[in-house]
């Protein structure tokens, strides 16, 4: 398949990308930020880690999500690595309950710019955007690391067909 030949090959295309596309296994985050409304935030399946010099992550958001206006340069965003036992958590920021409500799911305490940290994820990092460029329906977000906080022992919650899974343990390790 490719782009070429008018809206039903573009169609098919879009449908074969998002099928391969639900098949990439990837760790569950929630997003969120301190905003001048309140607390926002936004389940991610969208994230990377980018640089360790300076230490950054790539985020991708969806412009239509309702925290994404708010998630300019200079802003300050948490993310949020969710645990194997955290599908309320995930189902609430996908949109299972409205706005601020969602903040009721999970144990949450401001960091050192009030921004919301999940206190009992595998791990939340805090971070500071430094670009956000427009492609399409989404900005990706370039965000330097400026703290991190790590739950010890945890495994991640993990989303891949439409459901969400835990990590099954495999013998052996890829070589270093």
């Amino acid at each position: 398949m490719d782009a070429k030949g008018g809206s039903a090959a573009m169609s098919e295309l879009q449908n074969g990308f998002k099928s391969a596309m639900r098949g990439l296994a990837s760790t569950v985050c929630v997003l969120a930020a301190q905003t001048p409304q309140g607390p926002k935030g936004m389940t991610a399946t969208a994230v990377m880690s980018l640089s360790m010099e300076p230490p950054s992550l790539a985020l991708a958001v969806n412009r239509s999500a309702s925290i994404a206006p708010d998630l300019e340069e200079g802003a300050h965003v948490s993310v949020q690595f969710l645990s194997e036992g955290q599908a309320e958590v995930a189902r609430a920021f996908a949109g299972g309950l409205p706005g601020y409500q969602r903040f009721a799911c999970g144990r949450w305490e401001a960091d050192a710019w009030g921004t919301p940290m999940l206190l009992d994820a595998s791990a939340s990092i805090a971070c500071v955007i430094d670009k956000c460029i427009a492609h399409a329906t989404h900005n990706m977000i370039i965000a330097i690391v400026k703290a991190v906080r790590l739950s010890q022992g945890m495994r991640p919650l993990l989303y891949v067909h439409g459901e969400f899974t835990r990590l099954e343990a495999q013998e052996g390790r890829m070589p270093a």
